[in-house]
């Protein structure tokens, strides 16, 4: 069994879930990741690192860490995921939010992945701070002589290095791909305006079908964000413009809503469950193929100057 993979795959979330935990139990991997990120050699105590800390319009940070003098770094873990359009921004966008809610004083955005992502990822310069899994590998080596636990987190990071080596590939999820491909088949049936382009096989985390009508702008885009129960006309470029959108749409009820450059037109329906039966939700997915035409005839009707 020595030569057999302890794990099939790395996926961000072990990786994330292993940041995490090391954060919150090793004071002596908190305070090396702050000096390393900061390249300051200040040593402020740490008070906790959160996972998953979602802003309902600016999206999700991976890791938040905070320590004592009211730092708080904000990190994205990638081993090799495409990034989203202006992700990095995002991060930016929710570290202002955290000082205006007073969670933190400062702020640093952090991208933490392998070399070789970093490289060749140009949304990555976006971030503060790069920190590579090589680094974090280095850390963690350093106590492989008397520490197992370490030399077992060092193999994980190990392992992500060399899957990001070979390549991205999609790990499909077999509940997610069916119900995609049934979300798919209803829309082209019964909104066949909306153009929905066939999907293929999906993650477990693809959950946020969208449209790209041609009778739109190609600035336009409509996104049904399944769990969050939000359909939005995302408009790229019109985060200034969201007075001139909320007076435009005043007599309709939808929530105008900015992120980062962009501006969305929001509607809310019932969440849906990509993992659960489609047919049990059959009536919830209508629901949100509703909306997202409401939202393809009110950008149809839009004006050019938004």
């Amino acid at each position: 069994m020595e030569k057999v993979n302890k794990v099939e795959a790395v996926t961000e979330r072990d990786v994330d879930l292993l940041l995490l935990e090391e954060l919150n139990v090793s004071d002596d991997f908190s305070t090396w990741f702050y000096s390393t990120v900061t390249k300051n050699n200040d040593k402020p105590s740490f008070k906790g690192a959160w996972h998953s800390i979602s802003d309902p319009v600016l999206g999700e940070s991976d890791l938040v860490a905070i320590y004592d003098n009211g730092m708080a770094i904000l990190i994205e873990n990638k081993i090799d995921a495409i990034a989203q359009p202006e992700q990095g921004r995002r991060y930016k966008a929710r570290g202002d939010n955290g000082i205006e809610n007073g969670l933190w004083s400062s702020f640093v955005t952090c991208i933490v992945a392998p070399n070789l992502y970093l490289q060749r990822e140009q949304d990555s310069s976006v971030y503060d701070a790069n920190l590579s899994y090589e680094a974090i590998y280095d850390w963690f080596s350093s106590k492989e002589s008397t520490d197992r636990r370490s030399v077992y987190k060092s193999y994980l990071i190990k392992e992500a290095i060399e899957q990001n080596r070979r390549g991205y590939t999609v790990n499909p999820d077999e509940r997610v791909t069916e119900f995609w491909s049934k979300y798919w088949a209803l829309s082209i049936q019964r909104y066949p305006e909306l153009e929905m382009k066939k999907p293929g096989i999906k993650p477990a985390n693809a959950d946020w079908p969208n449209f790209r009508p041609s009778t739109l702008e190609k600035r336009f885009s409509i996104v049904h964000k399944l769990e969050r129960g939000d359909v939005d006309l995302q408009i790229a470029g019109a985060a200034e413009r969201t007075d001139d959108l909320q007076d435009y749409l005043s007599d309709i009820e939808v929530e105008v809503a900015k992120a980062t450059k962009s501006a969305a037109v929001r509607l809310k329906v019932e969440s849906v469950d990509r993992f659960a039966s489609f047919e049990s939700q059959k009536d919830i997915v209508i629901e949100g193929l509703n909306a997202a035409r409401k939202l393809l005839r009110i950008g149809q009707g839009l004006p050019n100057e938004i």
